[in-house]
């Protein structure tokens, strides 16, 4: 009977504890990256990364299947020396060693004009953002050092006798401008 109270208590004391757990846990959540977070030349690196890798296993399948049918032809087209890849490997050591060079080779030559075409697409897009009317500012007259006050009651007096014969002759042509004297 003592045995049996005490697993009894043991269970439901477990039990308490795991579902009070998460009440006094802390949140885990990760947060989301920020666009700032990592500078643009650990992300170039870590592109170039993923883009070598990535292209790895495709570059050596054609790589082999390339050597292979060279060795084919070298070997006057033998049917021994046929390419096949799905066969097990008749390659030497020293065949695999530089297939597998090869193909390293040719992954980061991939990796490096993805690379080269980011930066060119990058400086693209920095010259046209320089060139957007979206970086332009106006600054009222009053707060430009710059701006100088132009009286217009001189030039109106000047041109008050010309107005006047515009605004009576209805006859005038206004594809034309009239001469202003001076």
């Amino acid at each position: 009977m003592r045995k049996s109270k005490l697993i009894l208590k043991i269970v439901l004391f477990s039990l308490f504890i795991n579902i009070a757990t998460p009440l006094f846990a802390e949140d885990t959540t990760a947060e989301p990256y920020k666009k700032d977070e990592f500078p643009q030349g650990l992300k170039d690196l870590r592109r170039f990364e993923i883009v070598s890798l990535g292209s790895l296993p495709f570059v050596t399948i054609n790589t082999s299947l390339v050597y292979s049918t060279i060795r084919y032809g070298k070997h006057g087209f033998s049917q021994e020396y046929a390419p096949n890849p799905f066969a097990v490997s008749t390659y030497t050591a020293e065949e695999q060693r530089e297939i597998l060079l090869t193909s390293l080779g040719i992954s980061i030559g991939i990796g490096l004009t993805d690379y080269i075409i980011q930066l060119i697409k990058r400086s693209k897009k920095n010259k046209q953002k320089e060139l957007e009317r979206e970086d332009l500012y106006v600054i009222p007259l009053s707060e430009d050092p710059n701006a100088s006050l132009i009286d217009f009651s001189k030039a109106v007096e000047k041109n008050s006798n010309s107005e006047s014969e515009i605004e009576t002759n209805q006859d005038t042509n206004f594809d034309e401008v009239p001469e202003v004297e001076e």
